[in-house]
């Protein structure tokens, strides 16, 4: 027998016996567990952990309003990333014409309201770090983007979505801008 043929013979050996010892070895424990005494289950009584439960009447529950579907979450998402990102790259190209300085980027966040219809009806951007990151010639201090964040409001103002929130939504949006970092 060759070596080839020995180690098939071998590696069937194991496949096929090791579920049979598996089988019988997991058998043996659950008739141990089985058999002891004292376990969790034989313990309860029906009434001995009574005070760990809570419950609550659903009178007493304050409403959690209306929500928004998850896929109406997912469209808002993949409409601002598919068609309203350049939105905040046209608005920093402002503040880097303005400083005549390419070596500009940063992070933001905007916060907007998204009403039933699609449309938006509140806009602001509520951080933002976005700066010159290599100073001009003859300049000492970096100088911060002045132009980014009334552009950005105005320009979330005329977003609409497609399909709209089933209720009044407000999306915060966190991001970054630039390639100078």
């Amino acid at each position: 027998m060759s070596n080839r043929s020995f180690a098939f013979q071998l590696g069937m050996a194991i496949v096929i016996g090791l579920p049979l010892l598996t089988t019988g070895c997991v058998k043996r424990q659950l008739d141990k567990m089985n058999e002891r005494e004292g376990s969790v289950y034989d313990e309860y009584d029906g009434d001995k952990y009574e005070e760990d439960l809570v419950t609550v009447k659903a009178d007493e529950v304050e409403d959690q309003g209306d929500s928004v579907a998850p896929a109406t979450l997912q469209a808002i998402q993949d409409t601002i990333s598919n068609v309203y990102e350049r939105d905040f790259g046209r608005c920093l190209q402002q503040d880097m014409d303005a400083y005549e300085n390419r070596w500009m980027a940063g992070n933001f966040s905007v916060e907007f309201t998204i009403n039933t219809e699609g449309k938006v009806i509140a806009a602001s951007v509520l951080e933002m770090d976005i700066k010159e990151r290599k100073s001009a010639k003859g300049q000492k201090e970096m100088r911060e983007a002045k132009i980014f964040p009334s552009c950005v409001e105005e320009s979330v103002y005329k977003w609409e979505f497609d399909p709209p929130p089933e209720v009044q939504y407000t999306h915060t949006y966190t991001g970054k801008v630039g390639e100078a970092f």
